[in-house]
């Protein structure tokens, strides 16, 4: 585990090697994604996990989201994957669409819903999806904030009450911001967006009937 001095050191550098140190030890790290900063911990170890809903104040029913490195390796982690969400995939990924699917064994029960469903997204290029990649391929991908507070896109708009409760911060400077990613289920046979976000339903529909999906019915969970 990073010492308290060493955190301290990385406020202001990029040190993403010593945060992967950190993420495969069962540490939590704050990290820039291509929205806003974020949490991330090992998905597939409970007390890492369990930490960031203590340091966020999140109510342990809401799963937490994870990003993935490349589409192989969430499809080497996911079963039961429909035509639609690998077309989805193949589409938007790299992108901010957050796809819910039928996770295998391993990940901790605090990034699955009851049915044993994650939510995943393959980002653009961004200091979390390299983290990903040093981290055997997956991480923890919620906001570094107070739970009903706005996400952060710099380092300083982080409560000093998170900054102090993890093991390393990568200030890789401002995020772009925007909306975070819209949060998709493609397992029945109606699209849901469970959350709007920054990929419009206009353009998941546009892009589907381009493809010549069938698939370009979406309603709002």
């Amino acid at each position: 585990m990073i010492s308290v001095s060493e955190r301290m050191s990385n406020y202001s550098n990029s040190n993403i090697e010593k945060a992967a140190e950190a993420v495969m030890a069962g540490g939590t790290v704050v990290i820039g994604t291509e929205t806003f900063y974020a949490l991330a911990a090992n998905p597939f170890m409970d007390q890492a996990v369990e930490r960031l809903f203590y340091t966020k104040r999140r109510a342990f029913s809401k799963p937490l989201p994870l990003i993935s490195a490349c589409n192989e390796l969430v499809m080497s982690k996911v079963t039961d994957v429909s035509e639609l969400a690998g077309i989805l995939m193949q589409l938007f990924w790299p992108g901010s669409l957050t796809i819910v699917l039928k996770a295998k064994d391993g990940f901790s029960r605090h990034v699955l819903n009851d049915s044993a469903y994650l939510g995943v997204r393959v980002p653009p290029e961004c200091p979390a999806r390299l983290l990903s990649s040093l981290t055997n391929g997956w991480i923890t991908s919620t906001s570094a904030n107070l739970s009903g507070t706005a996400p952060p896109k710099t380092v300083s708009e982080i409560p000093e009450e998170i900054l102090s409760s993890v093991d390393v911060v990568v200030d890789s400077g401002p995020c772009p911001g925007g909306l975070p990613s819209t949060v998709i289920d493609p397992s029945g046979t109606i699209l849901k967006i469970l959350r709007a976000g920054a990929i419009s339903e206009e353009d998941i529909v546009r892009r589907l009937r381009k493809k010549g999906s069938e698939y370009s019915v979406i309603e709002y969970a």
